[in-house]
């Protein structure tokens, strides 16, 4: 069976799995419900300080950090196989992990990028922050390079889940608000020493959302995209992480016969 053969039957998985996690109107009425809530409490501490542009900042920064969670949510979901017992067999498997791991838990790449669009674009009126058309068309395809390049970073952590599977949802949650904290999305970047900026910017999320952030002022194209290729880089260099760490876990399971078979 070749790659994109396994890579279609991964994702086809994965579309399974996402069946039973939402049906269209679950998402709609609990999901995405939820996450115009979310959006719309933190686009009010801004309200409450009486400056538009602290709320015009913050609801930006709310809205996209939904293309952030979702992904993240794959840090959770890689440990299925695990609960499974699948894990061993997918270890032995000539495949190997990367493939199966890569399509498994896309959807939340797609889910993310929608949520995040619906948000931005929905609770942006409510407080009185205008998007052109023009905007909207640049904005949602880097709300897809956001939610794209967290994918790379929470292929890694969902890595490191496989491995210490009871703290699975403290590694996501840890990993997401404190990219939420200095990665630009409440406060600027620069509000932090320059070591935590540093770290700030090892997250594709900081760069993807500066990207969105200059769309939005009408920026030259040339600084959107520059931030843009930043976030895509960056989300490459965790999938290399991710892959070698998954490569790591196949080859030590192999040699000490330790993976489980379910929880």
């Amino acid at each position: 069976m070749n790659r994109l053969a396994i890579l279609g039957q991964s994702m086809s998985s994965g579309s399974a799995d996402f069946k039973l996690v939402y049906t269209p109107t679950s998402w709609a009425t609990g999901w995405m419900v939820r996450v115009l809530a979310q959006v719309a409490f933190y686009s009010m501490l801004g309200t409450l300080l009486g400056d538009h542009e602290r709320t015009r900042y913050i609801l930006i920064g709310a809205a996209v950090f939904i293309a952030v969670l979702e992904p993240m949510m794959t840090t959770a979901s890689t440990t299925w196989e695990r609960v499974a017992g699948t894990l061993p067999l997918l270890t032995a498997a000539p495949a190997g992990l990367v493939l199966v791991f890569a399509g498994r838990s896309w959807y939340w790449v797609a889910t993310g990028t929608a949520s995040s669009s619906l948000a931005l674009l929905i609770t942006a009126p409510m407080f009185g922050i205008h998007i052109s058309l023009t905007q909207a068309f640049i904005v949602v395809p880097l709300l897809f390079v956001v939610a794209l390049t967290t994918y790379g970073l929470a292929l890694t952590t969902g890595s490191l889940a496989l491995r210490f599977y009871a703290h699975r949802n403290v590694i996501s949650n840890v990993v997401g608000l404190v990219l939420m904290a200095i990665g630009g999305f409440m406060v600027p970047v620069t509000f932090w020493p320059t070591a935590v900026q540093w770290v700030a910017h090892l997250f594709p999320g900081t760069h993807g959302l500066t990207a969105i952030r200059a769309a939005l002022e009408s920026a030259p194209a040339s600084e959107v995209l520059t931030h843009a290729v930043y976030a895509l880089l960056i989300g490459l260099c965790w999938a290399s992480v991710a892959m070698w760490s998954f490569w790591l876990l196949a080859a030590s399971g192999r040699k000490s016969g330790n993976i489980e078979f379910g929880d």
